[in-house]
């Protein structure tokens, strides 16, 4: 999936709000198992903004997912992309998520 948002900017996978992991696990709650902060992240001033930040079509990210949702097939993911979501503590959950 090469459209996978993450607005969860403290996430060692994230660059400018885009998932640069080349394998994401959505679990059966449609958290992301893959998040991970980043603690020089959070220290940072500035983050830039996706409007302005150049998006990286380049990584093509495999998503495994555990939850009842309607673009589960097989456990992986079929949505044209996903987006996700949380507080930039522990949760980081897929927005994309639709329950079946």
């Amino acid at each position: 999936m090469k459209d996978l948002k993450c607005a969860l900017a403290e996430c060692e996978h994230n660059a400018a709000y885009c998932c640069c992991a080349n394998k994401i696990d959505v679990n059966p709650a449609a958290g992301c198992n893959t998040y991970k902060p980043n603690s020089q992240k959070r220290k940072s001033i500035f983050e830039m903004g996706e409007d302005f930040a150049k998006r990286n079509y380049d990584v093509d990210t495999n998503v495994h997912c555990d939850a009842d949702c309607i673009f589960n097939k097989s456990c992986i993911c079929t949505a044209n992309g996903i987006t996700v979501l949380g507080d930039n503590s522990t949760d980081a959950v897929c927005a994309t998520f639709m329950k079946r």
